[in-house]
């Protein structure tokens, strides 16, 4: 009776060094023990302890999906551990924030058994799910994710009809946007769905977030791509700081996941006034004068050429901070005949850049994914 009348917060500390499977009998012992270890600090030690041999999974990964490739994190919330799917905002809200959507959970039951749980599906309920993480040929980690229930698994034959399928492409797509992107959109989610049950991903290693002199800070985007819609980028330079590349996290059939969409020649600055930014005609001659003919301004004036494909994206900002020469990788259906086009690396402020695609006649902006988005 007398370790009973200590205080509940010395109790709670003493319950921390229970074993996870006897501190749930202890709990159903009496009312004063289970009130001191229904407490956060205990069970969040508890779970650390059982759900160590899943730290590995851990940060930031890619998927490993042909063309389309994703974004999930994993981290560690309120005593579990929770996988969830990062994804580009509506077509229509390139600077809106990633949406979320929970993937899977890794917790401790009251008897101290680990659980995974598939949380993917709201409308079936949670599912019982396989997670492990290990090694490729290369020894690089690989996470891998399967929900073995056979009623889970959608064949593409069948995922064409799929409720489902209706329901995703009525979240994907706005009425007014429905003629432009429904092609694009509807082949991606015919292999989402039918690859719903699988999942593999590989660690992404994020850019280091300083550089000094750099006309824009390294880190993840989010840009538009036409038809395609949204997709989520990384940003980073070479050592010398002689040019930016733009690589894919999420793509699509011409340029998939993985691959460089723009890489800029930060030793070919440009500055540009407003009228040789009339038409892509003008940009052509003006792209030939290399910036030591004129002073490099803090400022310069930026213009959507009128003939520019794109130009009702919103809020275009009306100067930019740095331009230089770069070029697009393009290519046909199933990333065949790739090679890269000319255009401009236009950098707005620290929150956004473009890209003009001369030989597209199309302009693509992107907007940085801020740790908000990442934390909260």
């Amino acid at each position: 009776m007398e370790f009973l009348s200590l205080p509940p917060e010395l109790l709670s500390r003493i319950l921390c060094y229970v074993p996870g499977r006897d501190l749930s009998n202890v709990c159903r012992s009496c009312k004063i023990l289970r009130d001191a270890a229904y407490v956060d600090s205990v069970w969040q030690r508890k779970c650390e302890e059982v759900l160590c041999r899943y730290g590995d999974s851990i940060g930031l990964w890619r998927r490993d999906l042909e063309y389309y490739g994703g974004l999930l994190q994993v981290k560690y919330d309120k005593g579990c551990i929770k996988g969830t799917e990062l994804i580009a905002p509506i077509c229509s809200c390139v600077d809106g924030p990633l949406r979320k959507k929970a993937m899977f959970t890794i917790s401790m039951t009251s008897e101290g058994k680990v659980e995974v749980v598939s949380v993917h599906d709201t409308s079936s309920g949670p599912r019982p799910c396989l997670l492990r993480v290990e090694r490729d040929k290369a020894k690089e980690r690989v996470l891998e994710y399967k929900v073995p229930d056979k009623d889970y698994i959608i064949k593409a034959k069948d995922a064409r009809d799929h409720p489902l399928l209706q329901q995703w492409m009525q979240e994907e797509l706005e009425s007014e946007y429905m003629d432009i992107y429904f092609n694009c959109f509807f082949r991606r989610s015919v292999t989402l769905l039918s690859s719903r049950h699988h999942y593999q991903w590989s660690p992404l290693k994020l850019p280091c977030k300083s550089r000094v002199n750099a006309p824009i800070q390294p880190g993840l985007f989010k840009g538009t791509y036409s038809a395609h819609g949204i997709e989520v980028l990384s940003l980073d330079y070479d050592e010398e700081l002689t040019e930016v590349t733009v690589t894919k996290i999420t793509g699509d059939p011409n340029v998939p996941a993985t691959k460089v969409s723009v890489k800029g020649d930060l030793t070919s600055s440009l500055v540009l006034t407003a009228e040789e930014q009339g038409s892509i005609r003008d940009l052509n001659a003006a792209s030939q004068r290399s910036a030591a003919e004129r002073d490099l301004p803090e400022k310069q004036p930026f213009v959507i050429p009128e003939n520019c494909f794109d130009r009702d994206i919103s809020d275009i900002p009306k100067s930019c901070s740095f331009r230089c020469k770069a070029k697009g990788q393009i290519a046909s259906h199933g990333y065949k005949h790739s090679s890269f086009s000319e255009g401009h690396f236009v950098v707005f402020d620290e929150s956004k850049f473009g890209m003009v695609w001369l030989e597209l006649m199309s302009f693509s902006i992107y907007y940085r994914v801020d740790d908000k988005e990442l934390n909260d």
